[in-house]
């Protein structure tokens, strides 16, 4: 896979899981103000820290799309969500529970479906290059 491809497709899922992030989000808000009658109806504000950790989470998916090592992806990612329980402990138990795991999982399994697609891309790449182009009918090896 070409170095053009990769970054198309990395940014291509990346993208798509910061849309279904801010779905998930947006859902999550509804039930939550469905059940809680608002955010602030028992004291508790987050302000404008949950746009800040948007940000900081579509400025991360951005910068582990133009990272080809796996384990950079990984290390990054970790620090992500470390930053987030980090900051939101233990005022905001149940919001750091929320934006750690939403925010984790889904820049997680875009790492995962980009690195799957290009392990199969590669061994299909490999296996086209392992078979003769004219196998020889009723050879005897």
């Amino acid at each position: 896979m070409n170095k053009n491809v990769r970054l198309s497709l990395c940014l291509f899922f990346h993208a798509l899981g910061c849309v279904a992030y801010v779905l998930l989000n947006n859902a999550v808000v509804i039930g939550y103000k469905a059940l809680n009658q608002g955010f602030t109806s028992h004291g508790v504000g987050i302000g404008i820290a949950s746009y800040v950790l948007f940000y900081i989470f579509l400025a991360v998916n951005l910068v582990i799309a133009l990272i080809p090592n796996l384990v950079a992806k990984l290390l990054l990612l970790s620090v992500m969500v470390g930053f987030i329980l980090l900051w939101m402990l233990p005022e905001n138990p149940l919001r750091a529970l929320f934006y750690g795991v939403a925010q984790g999982s889904v820049t997680l399994l875009a790492i995962l479906a980009t690195q799957v697609i290009e392990l199969r891309w590669e061994r299909r790449t490999f296996m086209r290059q392992a078979t003769p182009a004219n196998p020889v009918k009723g050879a005897i090896a």
